[in-house]
């Protein structure tokens, strides 16, 4: 089945009555071939971004060749094509990479000038509710609970030194205590104690505190960018806690965030773009004037199989760690003194082989990248087309990896290839938005409007009010009747008063 081309339509029959893995089967489009073609033709409804060029020709690849690249992240992206039918196309692509990065979990490598991984940083940025960044998300974070690896989660969110502490593989003191069931769980997330996935929904919070110099954030920023090299080892001092350690770092990361939110710190010359920070993730903007007009299928979402086993298998195939707990020392009366040591016995990660074919484009594709970057001027953008390359390696790594036994051949490469000159087409996106001129203030309301109903579900004018300090009640009428005239937002009467919604068929969808 998971070999097999289909796409997807939204189901008709009500998953009460029907089997999840036959209504799947049932889909009507091709994913793998209908989705950069979707893609693209959204793409074509703007004019390209100024300053973006195209590659040489000498570069560029057939698309065909990218057919059957992956079978696996066809069936992912169908399926949540299907669950989530209003998100941009790229954004189940990015959700499913997401998920095969998490995975890997730094058992994945490449011999080429050093050792290469597969982590990559992904982040969706565009206006709050139209595209459906949260509904793909939770799609992917389904996929991981369904396949039981959703121990590999970061915390929703956390301070930079309690997020360092909660790599360190570490025995709670309380382990003696613990049954057996919860000593084994316990077991398997020290085994990847180090390796770690991170979901985060409100990214503009976190870029906004990591930008306060003396704030107690700033030192993300550092952080993320050491963890994108995956080092061996990363120390981390307090002087609360002292020296903590993390053996062989690894984060798969994926951000949601608006473009307003990158506004005051991403703008032309910002100290973002020379640092380095935001060349280690790929952006995905949808065009602004577009969006996807799909409904729900009827019937309760549940993974196929094709989507599952594949990573199951996977996941076995590269093989778990073994964490052993041992008291450190034993008191008089047989109880354990100071602690838990727990050591973990590293596995041999899988190693990935390139044909002769692909490094060739490899290295085609890197020096095509410098040229483009030297002819148009950008410096903002020169560390991302320098990245662009080392994205398409580990995208291609793990589309090897998972289907074909590490052995990376042509097809991974140009859907990788592929991939990536999406994402560099988008970063142009994201970055003509950023720059642009202020937008007026009642359309900047309107997007806070948007986002507050988006995040807080159905909310009153007066409510509004008092989320947003520069809204005034009066105008706060006139912009939410604008909006409900404009089909963004519905009424919805409650008692005495209303409230206002994003479209029913969008209220999962934000």
């Amino acid at each position: 089945m998971a070999g097999e081309k289909r796409a997807i339509s939204p189901a008709t029959e009500d998953a009460s009555t029907t089997d999840v893995d036959a209504l799947f089967e049932a889909m009507v489009v091709e994913p793998e071939s209908a989705a950069p073609s979707t893609a693209r033709a959204a793409d074509a409804a703007e004019e390209p971004p100024v300053s973006w060029r195209p590659l040489p020709e000498a570069v560029q690849l057939d698309p065909q060749l990218a057919e059957n690249a992956s079978p696996w992240l066809a069936d992912y992206c169908a399926f949540s094509a299907c669950w989530s039918p209003r998100a941009f196309v790229d954004f189940h692509v990015g959700a499913g990479l997401f998920v095969l990065s998490t995975v890997a979990s730094r058992r994945v490598m490449l011999h080429l000038g050093g050792p290469r991984y597969t982590n990559l940083y992904i982040a969706r940025a565009c206006r709050t509710g139209l595209w459906a960044k949260t509904t793909t998300a939770k799609i992917g974070l389904q996929t991981l609970r369904d396949v039981g690896l959703d121990y590999l989660l970061a915390p929703d969110d956390a301070s930079p030194q309690a997020f360092v502490q909660s790599l360190v593989a570490r025995a709670p003191e309380r382990w003696a205590r613990l049954t057996a069931e919860a000593q084994e769980s316990e077991r398997q997330q020290l085994a990847f104690a180090g390796q770690r996935s991170w979901f985060y929904e409100e990214f503009g919070q976190q870029v906004a505190a990591m930008m306060r110099q003396s704030g107690f954030m700033a030192d993300f920023r550092g952080l993320l960018r050491r963890f994108d090299d995956c080092p061996d080892r990363f120390r981390y001092a307090t002087v609360g806690r002292g020296m903590d350690i993390v053996d062989r770092p690894y984060l798969a990361f994926l951000a949601n965030i608006t473009p307003a939110d990158l506004k005051p710190y991403a703008q032309r010359g910002a100290n973002l773009w020379g640092d380095g920070f935001l060349a280690c993730f790929a952006f995905i903007t949808p065009p602004e004037h577009n969006r996807g007009r799909g409904r729900f299928p009827k019937g309760v979402r549940a993974m196929p199989d094709a989507v599952l086993v594949p990573l199951q298998a996977w996941h076995q195939r590269l093989g778990i760690p073994q964490a052993t707990i041992t008291p450190v020392a034993a008191g008089k009366d047989g109880e354990p003194v100071g602690g838990y040591r727990v050591e973990v016995t590293p596995l041999e990660p899988e190693v990935c082989t390139l044909g002769a074919t692909v490094f060739e484009r490899f290295y085609g594709y890197h020096n095509a990248l410098l040229d483009l970057a030297l002819a148009m001027n950008l410096h903002d953008l020169d560390g991302s087309y320098v990245r662009f390359s080392e994205k398409a390696l580990r995208v291609a790594m793990l589309l090897a990896s998972l289907e074909n036994k590490g052995v990376i051949e042509l097809r991974h490469w140009a859907k990788a290839q592929e991939i990536t000159e999406a994402w560099r087409l988008r970063l142009h996106r994201l970055y003509e938005q950023i720059n642009r001129a202020e937008a007026p203030l009642e359309q900047q309301l309107m997007e806070k409007i948007l986002r507050q109903i988006a995040l807080h579900g159905p909310l009153t004018a007066r409510e509004l009010t008092q989320r947003i300090w520069d809204l005034p009640a009066e105008l706060a009428k006139s912009l939410l009747a604008e909006l409900v005239g404009a089909g963004e937002l519905e009424e919805a009467p409650a008692g005495k008063t209303t409230r206002y919604r994003l479209p029913t068929a969008d209220a999962a969808e934000v």
